[in-house]
C-alpha cells in the first residue's frame, strides 16, 4: 500500500518499531516454559513501576493536549488527550487494586484489578478508533473541551462505583488456580480487534496528505494490540506474559505520547520554523523594498531585493530620517502616509518619485502600523512598490483607450457569443445607437436584410477557425438609414492563445461605393444618353460571342446632324440625340445592346441575328428615324445611314466589325444617305486604298509628287486663248497618276487642302508671271478654291500677299467657287467675295446649275463669270431641256453683267449650238490640259491680241 510522501519519514520509523516488537513477540511466544519463568520474584514492585510509568505517560499526554487547547487544537487531539486522562485514572486504580497492595476501599484481588484494567483498555481502544474515524479538520472550542473532560471524569467515577460497590454485576475474569476465564480472553481479543481496526483506519490516513501524525497513532494502536495478545496468554498474574504485556503497554503509551506531542507541540514549532523560512525566502524574493520606520520617520530596518530601488544603500539609511534621505516633496508624502497609518492602522495608494541608481522611478507606499512591543515606540512596516512600469503601462493604455475611443472608424468588441462588450464613439455616430442601447446585444440589430446570407456563413466559417474575415455588410442605422460597411473582424487571444473575443474594425464606405458606381457609370456609359459606351459594349460583345458566333453590328450615323447643331445650338442637338437614342432603344430587341460612340454615331450589337433579320430591322430603323422630331419648338426631319457587319463573315473581333460596319455606313452616305448597306470586301479595298492615299498625300507635297497642268480657255467666236485654268495632278511612284476626284476629297477631309491650295495658288501665279515676263499677252489664271480654303479666315490676306510676291495684277487672277460652297453660308460668302472683288480679283461660279441656286444671293455676290456644268453640255445638241437650261443661264448671266463659259465641249453639234446661243466674250475649252511649257507654246502660236478662257474636258478639281 503506497504511503503519501508527507507521511513517509514518520511512517518508516513507525513500521520499523512495530516490526521489531512483532518479532520480539514471536520470539517470546517461541520460548519454552522453563521453570522460574512461571512467575517473577518481587513482581509487585516491577508491576508498580511499569504501571506508574504508564500512568505518567498518560498524564503527560493529557497535559500536553490540555495546555495547547487554546491554540485551535483539533477536536480529535483533545478527545484523545481527555480519554487518556480517564485511562490514566483507571490504570492508577488498577495498580492500587493489585494483589499485594494495601486495601483500596474494598479488599484487593486479581479480579478487581482486572476490572479496572479492562475498563482502561476499552476506553483507550475506543478513543483510538474514534480519532481514526472522525475528521481532524475541526478545531475544538472551550465549551467542547470542558464538556469532554467532565464526561470522562463522570465515566471514570461511574466505573469506580461499579467495580468497588457492585463487582458481582461484572462477569468473572480470573479464577485462582485456574487462570483467565473465557470472558476475559474473549474481551482481550475484542480489544485486539478494536486496536487493529483503528490501525487499519490510521493506515488509510497515511495514504493521504498529512493532516495529523497518523504514523505515531498507528504504531501505538499496533503495539497495544500486541500488548493485549500477551494478556490472553498468561495463567498467573505474575508470570512472564503478564510482565511483557505491561511492558508493551508502556511502549504503546510512549508512541501515543510522541504522536500527541509531535501534533500539539513539535509540529507547530516545525511549522513555525518552516513559516519563518518561507517568510524569509519571500522577503528575500520580494522585489519591493521593505522598510521598518519608527514614529519619528527614522529607518529602523531595511530589506531590499534590488538595491537599485533604494534612494541610498541600506547601510546608509539605517538611523536616518525620511527628511534626511528623501526629497522634500517625497518626504512630505511619506510622513503623511505614516500619519494616516497612525490613525487608521494602514495607508495605501500614496505615490512618490525618487531618483535612484536605476533612474527616476515612481513608488507606491503601503504602510501598516505594527503592534506595540514593550519598551518600543510605535513602528510601521512600509512596502515601497515600484510602479513605474505600471504607470507607463497605464499611460500607454490610456492613450490606446483614447485612440480606440476617438478613432474616426467604428470599433466593436464582442464575446464569443457575439454579445457586444465595447463600442467607440464613431460606432454610435454611424449607427445612431448609444453605447447603453447596444451593450450585451448581438450586432444583428444592425442588419438591413440586404446582406447575402452566404456572407454571414463565410464570416462565421472563418471566425470559428480562428481566422480573420474581411468583407462588406449592408446595415441599417437606428433611424432606418442604410449604409455599406467594409468590415475586418479578427479573433482576440489571451496569453495562452485561447480566443476570448472578436474585434471588428468598420468603415462606412457608402459614399465610396456610390462614387465607384458613378465612376463605373461614367466609364462605361455615355453621359448624355446613358447608353453603354465602347468599353461596356466590348464586354457585352465578349459575353455574346461566347454564346453565339453569329451576330450583327450596326453602325448608325445621323445624316447632317452638324447642321442641327449649327442652326439650333448644341442643346437642341443633345435633345435630338436623346430622342433618337430612345427611338433606337424601343425599336431594338431586348437582347440587343445599343451604344453611343461619339457625336451622332450609334452602334447596335444584335446577337443571334441573320443577314435577313438585320435587313428587316434596318428598314424599320430608317423609317422610325425619318419621323419628324419636335426640338426647341421646331419640327426637325432627320435621316440615318446604317452600315452592317455580320460576324464571323465580316470579322471575329469587335474592332474589325466596327471598322467594316463604319465602312459600309460611309458607302451609304456616298450613295445618298437615308438607307443601309451590308459590308463587302470591295468596300474594304476602297477603304484601305483611301487610307493609304491619305497617308501618302501627307508626304506628296514635300516630296514634289504634286504638279500643275494648265487648261487653255478659248474664245468661242475668234478662237483666241483668253486664259488658262490651273489643274492639280499627283504622280505617285507606286500608284502612278492618282485622279484628282480621288485625292482632292481626301485632302479636304484630313485638312491638307489648305497648304496644298496655297501651294497651287502660289505656283499658278508664279507660272503666270513667268509667261507674262516671257512676252505672252495678258491673260487670266483660273484657280479653284475648295470649301475648306474658302472658309479660312485669312484667305483674302493670303491671296493679296501672294499677288504682291509674284507681281501678278489682281485682275489676272480668277478664283473659282462651286455653287455649293457659295450657298453654304451665303452671308459669309457674300462678305468674303466682296473683299476679294475689292482687290480686283475675278470670281466665277463653277458647275452652275447643279446645286440649290439662289438668285437673290447670286445678285448680291460679286461674280464675274458663270460656268455651265458639263452635264448640261453633253446632250445639248439633241436634248431640248439641256438647250433650254443652257440658254437660260447665258441670258441670265448676260443680264447680270457676267460672262459665261461652257465645260466639256466635245462635238461639232455642241459647238454649233453654243456659237449660235452664246454672247460675244463667251468661251469654251477646245484643248486638253498641258504642262506649263506646252501651254506657253500654245499661247505663243495664237494670233496677236487674243485672250484665253478655258475649262478642259474631263478636268478634275484643282
Amino acid at each position: 500500500m503506497p504511503i503519501h510522501p508527507s507521511h513517509q519519514p514518520a511512517a518508516h520509523q513507525a513500521t520499523r518499531a512495530v516490526g521489531v516488537l512483532l518479532v520480539l513477540l514471536l520470539v517470546v511466544m517461541g520460548l519454552p516454559s522453563l521453570p522460574g519463568m512461571q512467575g517473577v520474584a518481587h513482581y509487585l514492585p516491577l508491576h508498580m513501576a511499569l504501571e506508574t510509568l504508564a500512568i505518567v505517560v498518560a498524564g503527560l499526554t493529557f497535559g500536553v493536549v490540555w495546555s495547547a487547547r487554546r491554540e485551535q487544537l483539533p477536536r480529535n487531539a483533545l478527545l484523545l488527550g481527555c480519554a487518556f486522562l480517564g485511562v490514566g485514572l483507571l490504570d492508577f486504580s488498577h495498580m492500587l487494586c493489585y494483589d499485594g497492595m494495601p486495601t483500596f476501599i474494598t479488599p484487593n484481588s486479581p479480579e478487581k484489578a482486572i476490572h479496572f484494567w479492562l475498563a482502561a483498555r476499552l476506553l483507550s481502544a475506543l478513543a483510538l478508533l474514534a480519532v481514526a474515524w472522525l475528521p481532524w479538520s475541526t478545531s475544538a472550542s472551550r465549551p467542547y473541551a470542558m464538556s469532554l473532560v467532565a464526561l470522562v471524569l463522570l465515566l471514570v467515577a461511574a466505573l469506580h462505583g461499579l467495580f468497588l460497590l457492585a463487582p458481582q454485576l461484572v462477569p468473572a475474569t480470573f479464577v485462582p488456580g485456574q487462570g483467565l476465564t473465557s470472558f476475559k480472553i474473549t474481551f482481550e481479543y475484542a480489544l485486539m480487534a478494536l486496536y487493529l481496526a483503528a490501525a487499519a483506519l490510521l493506515l488509510g490516513h497515511m495514504r493521504r496528505a498529512r493532516s495529523f501524525n497518523a504514523s505515531g497513532l498507528f504504531a501505538a494502536a499496533c503495539v497495544m494490540a500486541m500488548s493485549e495478545f500477551f494478556f490472553t496468554r498468561y495463567t498467573g498474574v505474575t508470570d512472564t506474559y503478564n510482565m511483557v504485556g505491561h511492558l508493551y503497554k508502556v511502549l504503546a503509551y510512549a508512541n501515543l505520547y510522541r504522536a500527541i506531542f509531535v501534533e500539539t507541540v513539535q509540529q507547530p514549532y516545525t511549522l513555525l520554523r518552516a513559516s519563518q523560512r518561507q517568510l524569509q525566502a519571500t522577503l528575500d524574493a520580494l522585489p519591493d523594498p521593505l522598510l521598518e520606520i519608527d514614529d519619528e520617520g527614522r529607518y529602523v530596518d531595511v530589506r531590499a531585493g534590488h538595491a537599485g530601488s533604494l534612494a541610498a544603500p541600506a547601510s546608509m539609511l539605517l538611523g536616518k530620517t525620511l527628511q534626511e534621505v528623501l526629497p522634500a516633496e517625497s518626504a512630505r508624502i511619506s510622513l503623511a502616509a505614516l500619519d494616516e497609518a497612525r490613525q487608521q492602522g494602514f495607508s495605501r495608494g500614496r505615490v512618490i518619485a525618487l531618483d535612484v541608481p536605476d533612474g527616476q522611478r515612481w513608488f507606491e507606499l503601503s504602510v501598516a502600523r505594527k503592534a506595540l512591543q514593550p519598551g518600543q515606540g510605535q513602528r510601521y512596516v512600509v512596502i515601497s512598490r515600484d510602479i513605474t512600469q505600471r504607470l507607463q503601462s497605464d499611460e500607454a493604455m490610456r492613450k490606446l483607450s483614447q485612440a480606440v475611443s476617438q478613432n474616426p472608424l467604428p470599433i466593436v468588441i464582442t464575446d464569443l457569443q457575439a454579445r457586444i462588450e465595447f463600442v467607440n464613439d464613431a460606432f454610435t455616430r454611424v449607427t445612431e445607437y448609444t453605447a447603453a442601447e447596444v451593450l450585451g446585444k448581438n450586432p444583428r440589430i444592425l442588419r438591413s436584410g440586404k446582406t447575402p446570407k452566404a456572407t454571414y456563413r463565410d464570416m462565421w466559417a472563418q471566425l470559428t477557425q480562428g481566422k480573420p474575415w474581411h468583407g462588406e455588410l449592408i446595415n441599417r442605422s437606428q433611424s432606418g438609414r442604410e449604409y455599406t460597411e467594409s468590415v475586418l473582424i479578427y479573433p482576440v487571444r489571451n496569453a495562452e492563445g485561447v480566443v476570448t473575443n472578436y474585434l471588428a474594425h468598420k468603415e462606412d464606405i457608402t459614399e465610396r461605393k456610390l462614387a465607384v458606381e458613378r465612376i463605373q457609370q461614367l466609364s462605361h456609359h455615355d453621359q448624355l444618353t446613358g447608353l453603354p459606351n465602347r468599353v461596356l459594349l466590348g464586354k457585352h460583345f465578349d459575353s455574346a460571342v461566347s454564346h453565339c458566333a453569329a451576330l450583327a453590328v450596326l453602325w448608325i450615323d445621323i445624316d447632317r446632324f452638324k447642321d442641327v447643331n449649327d442652326a439650333l445650338g448644341h442643346n437642341a442637338g443633345d435633345l435630338l440625340l436623346l430622342e433618337i437614342s430612345q427611338r433606337l432603344r424601343t425599336s431594338l430587341q431586348d437582347n440587343a445592346t445599343l451604344s453611343r460612340h461619339s457625336g451622332d454615331d450609334f452602334v447596335a450589337l444584335l446577337p443571334h441575328t441573320s443577314q435577313n433579320e438585320a435587313a428587316k430591322l434596318c428598314t424599320r430603323l430608317v423609317d422610325v428615324l425619318a419621323q419628324p422630331v419636335q426640338v426647341a419648338g421646331q419640327e426637325i426631319f432627320v435621316t440615318a445611314s446604317i452600315g452592317i457587319a455580320i460576324s464571323p463573315d465580316d470579322g471575329q473581333q469587335l474592332d474589325a466589325l466596327f471598322k467594316n460596319a463604319e465602312t459600309a455606313m460611309y458607302r451609304v452616305k456616298e450613295d445618298g444617305r437615308n438607307s443601309y448597306r451590308f459590308f463587302t470586301p470591295e468596300m474594304q479595298a476602297h477603304s484601305s486604298r483611301a487610307l493609304a492615299l491619305g497617308n501618302a498625300l501627307k508626304q506628296a507635297l514635300p516630296r514634289g509628287e504634286l504638279h500643275l497642268v494648265y487648261q487653255p480657255q478659248v474664245s468661242l467666236f475668234d478662237g483666241r486663248i483668253v486664259g488658262a485654268e490651273a489643274l492639280l495632278r499627283w504622280n505617285h511612284p507606286q500608284w502612278g497618276v492618282v485622279s484628282p476626284a480621288e485625292f482632292i476629297p481626301l485632302a479636304e477631309t484630313n485638312g491638307l487642302i489648305v497648304p496644298i491650295g496655297e501651294w497651287v495658288l502660289h505656283t499658278a501665279l508664279r507660272q503666270l508671271r513667268a509667261w507674262l515676263d516671257g512676252g505672252l499677252p495678258m491673260m487670266t489664271m483660273a484657280v479653284n478654291l475648295s470649301a475648306v480654303q474658302f472658309g479660312q479666315a485669312g484667305l483674302t490676306d493670303m491671296v493679296s500677299q501672294l499677288l504682291r510676291q509674284t507681281g501678278v495684277p489682281p485682275e489676272a487672277l480668277e478664283l473659282e467657287l462651286t455653287e455649293a460652297v457659295a450657298m453654304k453660308t451665303p452671308e459669309v460668302a457674300a462678305q468674303k467675295m466682296q473683299e476679294l472683288s475689292q482687290l480686283g480679283i475675278r470670281l466665277s461660279i463653277d458647275d452652275f446649275g447643279t446645286g440649290y441656286s439662289s438668285l437673290s444671293y447670286l445678285k448680291r455676290f460679286h461674280i464675274n463669270q458663270l460656268k455651265i456644268d458639263q452635264s448640261f453640255v453633253r446632250d445639248i445638241g439633241t436634248d431640248t431641256d439641256d438647250q433650254a437650261i443652257a440658254t437660260a443661264i447665258v441670258q441670265m448671266a448676260h443680264s447680270l453683267g457676267m460672262t459665261t463659259i461652257a465645260e466639256g465641249v466635245e462635238t461639232a453639234e455642241q459647238l454649233d449650238f453654243l456659237r449660235a446661243r452664246l454672247r460675244p466674250g463667251a468661251g469654251l475649252p477646245l484643248q486638253p490640259p498641258a504642262a506649263a511649257r506646252a501651254s506657253r507654246s500654245l499661247c505663243a502660236r495664237q494670233p496677236a491680241g487674243t485672250q484665253a478662257k478655258a475649262r478642259p474636258r474631263g478636268a478634275g478639281p484643282s
